[in-house]
Parts: structure tokens; C-alpha cells; sequence
């Protein structure tokens, strides 16, 4: 488990800091089934996601990987919201059981516009298909914020 963990995060110190220089990228905390910590990098409306956690429900440490695009955004009064769709996996390891699920990711986000305070929240829903230890169903759902760097 410790392995898991220490590869995520040296994946995350390596991954980010290259790719932030053309473009923005974000870190977070998530909470809902579970509780996570987040990153985000941001090409316009397209985003790469990456979560690192514990998870409630069914007690193992997961890791979510995906991509997911902004395919609608409304208003309420001067609000702007955004909804996200995506694709990716979950990796969860529990008491030396291996699972792997493929997630499909649903979100709604809200971004503060505000330059000095450069938040985005959201409430994201992942339900998918568990690959391994068996076939089954997987949901995961939660809400979070992430601070936005440029």
C-alpha cells in the first residue's frame, strides 16, 4: 500500500510541473464515498484528473485516473456553472486484493472568477464497471474544490 501511494505522488511531482508551464493546473480535496486528494490539469474545456485516497464504503486505498471534456455550461443569475463527462479507470487496493473498475465520470463545477481566490468547486458522480476482482458495478461520488495555479 505504501508503494501505491509513494508512485502516485512522485507520478504527480513529475507529471504536473512539466506540463503546468503551457497551461494551468489545480490541487484539491474531494469527500463523499471516500476521501481524496485531487489534481487537475486544464487544457480550455478538456481536463486530465488524477485522485489519491481512502475509500469509505469499501475500505481500500484507490486511485482514479481520467479525462473529461465540458459539454454544457448554464447560468444562474450571474453564476456560471459547467457540466463535465469523461473516461478513465479506477485502480483500489484492499487487504492485498487488486480491483479495476472503468469509470465514466459526470460532474457539475462551479468556478470562482475571482483572480486573488482562484477556486473551482464541484460535485462529481463515477459510475462504471468493475473489471477485476470480479465483474460488477462501481460507483464512486463526491464534491471537492481545487485551487487553480497558473
Amino acid at each position: 500500500m505504501k508503494r501505491i501511494i509513494i508512485i502516485a505522488v512522485l507520478a504527480l511531482v513529475v507529471v504536473f510541473p512539466v506540463t503546468a508551464a503551457s497551461t494551468s493546473w489545480a490541487a484539491g480535496l474531494n469527500i463523499g464515498t471516500g476521501a481524496s486528494l485531487a489534481g487537475q490539469f486544464q487544457m480550455d474545456k478538456f481536463k486530465l484528473n488524477a485522485n489519491l485516497g481512502y475509500g469509505f464504503v469499501s475500505k481500500y486505498v484507490a486511485a482514479d485516473v481520467w479525462a473529461d471534456y465540458q459539454v454544457y455550461e448554464f447560468n444562474i443569475n450571474k453564476a456560471r456553472f459547467g457540466v463535465t463527462a469523461g473516461a478513465g479507470a479506477n485502480i483500489g487496493v484492499a487487504q492485498k486484493a487488486f480491483g479495476l473498475a472503468v469509470i465514466v465520470p459526470v460532474g457539475v463545477v462551479y468556478r470562482l472568477e475571482n483572480q486573488n481566490f482562484p477556486l473551482d468547486f464541484y460535485l462529481r458522480v463515477q459510475p462504471g464497471v468493475a473489471i477485476l476482482p470480479d465483474v460488477g458495478f462501481h460507483i464512486d461520488a463526491y464534491i471537492g474544490a481545487v485551487w487553480r495555479f497558473k
